[in-house]
Formats: structure tokens, sequence, C-alpha cells
């Protein structure tokens, strides 16, 4: 009934949901049972599934998808079994049925090193792990992945073994492995960093592979940066990049000519060793800014024409770089939006509370060193959030910020609500203890300052603000 309301159906319609819109589609305003309309009906599912045939993929194509998972061996136990761990629950779990009609996934454990020699844990091999966790996944795998378990070694050479070359290698490797082999029509990187924030999301991937059939609309579906862009100054530099979790599309030749072609345009540099993986720019190493930046300059204005439309945003999956979420807000408002990219939930607490105490309270993005130290006090068991806040207000910094007339909400909110946590409290809070006297003083009335060049303007309108109750004073 809720929905028959909300679509402006009476309900004596009958319990069709699509018989009560066929009839207000043409204008009906008897009674008219969903019998009557059976054969309409009828036809009216033919001319929708003829249409999704036009508009998604080719008859019988068929849509083979690699979900593809890149990770070092130091991820295993603090990122990729947990993380993992969370598909079997039922309100993370991947598909709602094993995919039919030519849908089919497979899961790729790529890993850049040696399975049965690598030590994960005490005395546990790499390769032990993923089998336990293979065993454990079972029920998720057995549904939802009917093309199987693989595992693909990435091939690293130990001078691009470091952050700045290896991630880009192993994708580079990656893909150029799933396309050799022809067994994938797109894969979806999926780092250790990628957690689902509702259930069915395999399900949503494959839904955006099944019309692209053919990369007919997309080499890249991903997501540009929803986090504060004090990290990397991004609004500054107006970076929209896709960050590399996305689907990637690998049977179109113009993919990898696009690729080779990014690759001659940022060669290696000091930024990085590795062709294409970075622009030498700040805050632009990875081959998704290169990617990216590439389609942006004006050198390549001519042939980007041709093919800007094939790296498109979506909300299928939320790149919040390494900001902490809520998962209910993330539900609230992405309701298109399955899996988010975060390093926030396998971050140390007191990291996530130095960056986001110094963003909010300075308007800045914390110095290594600064934030390892801020990180210690917390980290420690000697501080909360609280109390690394009270401590950040007190900093010199604020108090330069409240000379200036700027102090920071977040530390007026504090003077408020716990003013014990303020040995200068007199210093810091002053418009707390103003906000005290005051409320002391009259209770009942807000509080209300101006400031003239002299008393002539107040004083012509004191009249007026008795007449209102209101308690003129100077200070």
């Amino acid at each position: 009934s809720d929905v028959y309301k909300r679509q402006g159906i009476n309900a004596e319609y009958g319990g069709c949901w699509l018989c009560g819109m066929a009839i207000r589609a043409s204008n009906r305003h008897s009674p008219l049972s969903c019998r009557a309309l059976s054969k309409s009906i009828s036809m009216l599912l033919a001319v929708i599934a003829l249409a999704s045939l036009v508009v998604g993929a080719e008859p019988g194509a068929r849509n083979r998808l690699a979900v593809a998972v890149p990770f070092h061996s130091s991820q295993v136990q603090a990122k990729l079994i947990p993380g993992l761990r969370r598909w079997a629950q039922e309100e993370f779990f991947p598909c709602d049925h094993p995919p039919t009609g030519g849908r089919e996934a497979a899961l790729v454990f790529v890993y850049a090193g040696h399975s049965e020699d690598d030590l994960v844990g005490d005395g546990v091999t790499l390769k032990q792990a993923l089998e336990g966790l293979a065993f454990e996944l079972k029920p998720v795998t057995e549904r939802c992945f009917l093309g199987g378990i693989h595992f693909m070694q990435a091939d690293v050479p130990p001078e691009h073994d470091h952050y700045a070359d290896a991630p880009c290698v192993v994708f580079q490797d990656m893909l150029q492995q799933l396309r050799g082999k022809g067994d994938y029509d797109h894969v979806f990187q999926m780092e250790t960093d990628v957690l689902p924030v509702r259930q069915f999301w395999l399900d949503a991937l494959l839904d955006e592979a099944q019309v692209n059939t053919g990369c007919k609309r997309f080499w890249q579906l991903g997501s540009m940066a929803h986090c504060q862009p004090l990290q990397g100054q991004m609004d500054q530099r107006f970076d929209v990049h896709i960050n590399g979790n996305s689907l990637w599309c690998l049977n179109d030749p113009g993919l990898w000519d696009y690729i080779d072609r990014v690759k001659a345009f940022y060669p290696a540099g000091d930024h990085s060793g590795v062709a294409g993986c970075g622009t030498s720019q700040f805050a632009e190493t990875g081959v998704d800014h290169a990617l990216y930046r590439f389609r942006r300059d004006p050198a390549n204005w001519e042939y980007v024409q041709s093919i800007f439309h094939k790296f498109q945003y979506t909300e299928v999956i939320l790149n919040k770089c390494e900001d902490s979420y809520s998962l209910a807000n993330i539900r609230t408002k992405h309701a298109d939006t399955f899996l988010v990219h975060s390093k926030a939930p396998f971050l140390p607490e007191g990291i996530v509370f130095a960056r986001e105490l110094v963003a909010e309270i300075f308007n800045r993005w914390p110095q290594h060193h600064e934030q390892q130290r801020l990180a210690a006090l917390v980290d420690a068991g000697r501080w909360g959030k609280d109390q690394l806040a009270a401590y950040l207000c007190e900093s010199e910094e604020h108090v330069r910020l409240i000379q200036s007339k700027n102090p920071s909400p977040t530390c007026q909110q504090l003077c408020d609500s716990s003013p014990g946590l303020f040995p200068q409290y007199d210093k810091v809070c002053a418009l707390s203890l103003l906000k005290k006297q005051w409320l002391d003083w009259e209770p009942d009335k807000a509080y209300v300052w101006t400031t003239d060049l002299h008393s002539g303007p107040m004083a012509c309108n004191v009249p007026v603000l008795n007449e209102a109750g209101a308690l003129v004073h100077g200070e």
C-alpha cells in the first residue's frame, strides 16, 4: 500500500504494482482487475525484455569477472583475512543468488612473492594462510564465485620493490596476465582496504559489467575522491582522478594503446622508477594519477576527444582515501554505494585522531613527525580523543588563532562541554567563560554583543530593545 500511495495508485486497482502503473498510465479511473490486464501486461513484459536486449548485454553474451585482490605479506593478518571474513556476514554477503545467464565471477589473489616460503605469522606460510581463508569462505565462494579461487604471482624486480614502484608494477602485471589468460572480460581491483558496506556488492559489479559488452561504455569505472581536501591539497589542484580500485574492461585494444601512450608521456623519474606511475607533480605518484592527468593535458587534446568518455565515474564504489566513515552515513547518503575504499579502518586509533583533530582545529594536514608524536599519546593509553583535542586547543598555534579572533569551533564546543580538560581554561576558553558568566547573571535571556565606533547607534536603539525586553549594558 505504501508503494501505491507513493505512485498515486488506488489500492482497489488490485494487488499488483505493475497493473496499477498500467492503469495509471492509461488514465483509467474505474476499478479494473489485474486479470483483465493480463494480456497487456504480457505484451509489456515482452517489450521490456526486448528493450533490455537493446540497451543491455547482447543475447548470450558472456560476462566473466575477476575480483582481483593484490596484497603484500604484511597485509595478510592485519587486512586481508579480517576484510574477507566480512564477506560471510549476511549484511556484506557478495551475491543474492549464484550468477547465471553467462555471468560468472572468480576470486583472484595477486601476490608478489613466494606463497610456499613467505611467512605471514608464527610459522604460518602464505599458502597455509590462504588455504585456511579459502576454507572459511567456502559458503561464499561456492555460492557466488563459480569461477573458482585462483592465485596469481606478480613479477616485481628487486629494484622496484618499494612503495613508489611496487603497486604500479603489480597493477600493470596483473592486468596483462588477466588479459593474456583470456578467461575474463572485466576485472575489479579490490585492494585489502576496500570493504563492502552492504550486501550483494558482487551482483552490482556484474550488473555494471553486463551492460559493457565489448567495452562499449567504459574502460575504467570507478570513484573520484570523496575525502577531506587537505591531504594532497586536492581541491586546489582540482584532483578528480578515478582511483585504481575500479572495474576495468580487458577486451578493447584501445585501453592498452592508451596505457602505452601514458607510459611514453610520463617516463620513469625521481617520483617513480616505473613509466606511467605518476606525473612527478606534488601528490601524484600512482598509476591512476598518470592515467587521469594524461587525458587532462592540453598536449593530448586531439587524441583524448575520442576516448575521454571511456573513463566513467560511479558510486558503486566510493573512494574515501584515508578518511574515517560511518557505515550508517554511507548507507543513508549513498544509496548506490556497495563498496568503500579507505585506509582509516586499518590505521591505529591515534593516527586517526591526530589527523582528524589537526584538520578540524588548524585546517591543515599534520606533518609526519607531528602525527606520530600525537598518536603516541593516544596509543600508549594516556589520552582519548577529547584529551588530545584539549592539548591541541591549548597549543600556541591555537592561542594565535584566538588572538586573531578565529578560534576553532571544535575547541569552543569542548570548552563548553568539558571545561575540566583545560588547565588554561581562562586563556583558552574565554568565550565559554563569558557565556557562563552571562548565564549566571541572566539565564533566561540570549546574549548578543555588538560593537560600533561610538555609542550613538546603540543609544538610538535602546528604546526599541527595552520594549522587546532586552537588557542593554556597556562592556
